[in-house]
């Protein structure tokens, strides 16, 4: 066998390991999203925690009139 068709059998191979992979992956997240079909909390319960956060940039500076 030559070096083309070494390469050529390295490349599908890769593919083939890169398509395997990719597959379990889906397989796990769809496992996992299956598992948890809570849903994600209301906004009213969130925006205290969003509000204690600190702002980015000039806008946390003191107001003044």
């Amino acid at each position: 066998m030559g070096a083309g068709h070494r390469r050529l059998a390295a490349d599908m191979g890769q593919e083939r390991t890169a398509e395997y992979l990719l597959a379990a992956r889906l397989e796990q997240l769809h496992e996992q999203s299956a598992a948890r079909p809570e849903r994600p909390a209301p906004w009213t319960d969130r925006l205290p925690g969003l509000a204690t956060r600190p702002l980015d940039g000039d806008a946390g500076g003191a107001v003044t009139e």
